[in-house]
């Protein structure tokens, strides 16, 4: 029998039954028949499966958004009581979530440089349940030392979560990781402007993250899963391009005067490796001067979106205030740009254009 070219779309979010026993079996967890969208769908589980033959794990199950799949994950992982400690460096709002939410329900953090593994060693506490990292970090870059924290997590008996939505596609995480986090809306998505993340783990986290999904409620849509299988077909290829562009481009900057510090995705010895489409500066002028040259930029659009064809320029200071990246110890001058698709020599003459006009 001939097959579909492409995976169907089952545009519904809700399954109906021949009979009282087989519904029985389904709401029982006896069968493996669909009924309710939030805890199974064909079009879902097929992303699922996308998903596996880039990031290889025994489960992978999406979410609505990013947030939605790391809040969920620490839910999941995480009981009254227990300690967490976290990369120092972290999107902010998964920030947030450590600061100001997760104490409510009795769970305790400690903020730390996870590069160093004497004092990521020190941090660690009887009550620690887990290692937060995020690969790369998302501005100045740096590479946590999985390896290491994978044997320290082990000695201590320690579940490891990791953001690899920078690094999806380049590095494989699942051997360092209990659980890895995505962003579904940056290279899987690419251009389509759809809002998606997914959880991927071992064995034990299957069902712990499955009844959390389910009870909290932050599931994708399968018109969006739909779109999203689609645009994977090329993501290999685009992230090939992206790859090469801010590889090309962070070693022009390299040589430039005018800045005084280029941050790229490096391993353990300090060599650059093609890991996402991000090159963060640290440039030769006063803070006062930024958003004249972030306002010079012509090829630059100005927002913190990433993972497409379209670069993107994030200065730090436009994101959150002095004071607040100063508590965080982190520079306020930092300015990330995203590649895209573009041309790495006219986004360096942009670059270098924006400068000369200051």
């Amino acid at each position: 029998m001939s097959k579909p070219l492409r995976e169907p779309l089952f545009k519904t979010t809700s399954f109906v039954f021949h009979s009282f026993r087989e519904m029985q079996a389904a709401l029982y967890g006896d069968s493996k028949d669909y009924f309710y969208v939030r805890d199974g769908h064909p079009t879902l589980e097929a992303l699922e499966q996308v998903l596996l033959s880039y990031e290889p794990a025994d489960f992978a199950w999406v979410f609505s958004s990013g947030m939605s799949a790391i809040s969920t994950g620490l839910f999941a992982l995480l009981s009254q009581g227990d300690h967490v400690v976290v990369q120092k460096e972290i999107y902010g709002p998964t920030r947030l979530l450590f600061e100001e939410y997760l104490p409510s329900f009795g769970v305790s953090c400690t903020f730390t440089d996870v590069n160093d593994v004497d004092a990521l060693e020190e941090s660690i506490t009887p009550d620690t349940e887990l290692i937060y990292l995020e690969m790369p970090a998302p501005f100045t870059l740096t590479c946590p030392p999985l390896e290491q924290i994978k044997g320290l997590a082990d000695k201590y008996q320690v579940s490891v979560m990791v953001d690899n939505s920078a690094g999806f596609g380049y590095e494989k995480i699942t051997p360092f990781a209990d659980l890895v986090a995505i962003s579904l809306s940056k290279y899987p998505a690419g251009d389509s402007g759809i809002l998606g993340g997914a959880l991927l783990g071992c064995e034990g986290w299957k069902e712990p993250v499955e009844m959390a999904r389910s009870t909290l409620g932050g599931i994708m849509m399968p018109w969006d899963a739909n779109v999203l299988i689609w645009e994977m077909e090329s993501m290999r290829q685009r992230l090939e391009v992206i790859g090469s562009n801010v590889y090309q481009l962070q070693s022009m900057l390299s040589a430039h005067p005018m800045l005084k510090e280029v941050y790229y995705p490096r391993d353990i010895n300090g060599k650059s490796v093609k890991m996402g489409g991000f090159v963060t500066v640290e440039l030769n002028i006063s803070l006062l001067d930024i958003a004249r040259f972030i306002d010079n930029l012509s090829l630059f659009q100005k927002g913190v979106f990433w993972g497409g064809s379209i670069p993107v320029v994030t200065p730090l200071l436009a994101s959150y205030r002095v004071e607040v990246l100063e508590s965080w110890e982190l520079k306020p001058g930092l300015i990330r740009f995203y590649v895209g698709m573009e041309s790495p020599d006219r986004l360096y003459a942009d670059i270098v254009s924006a400068l000369g006009s200051l």
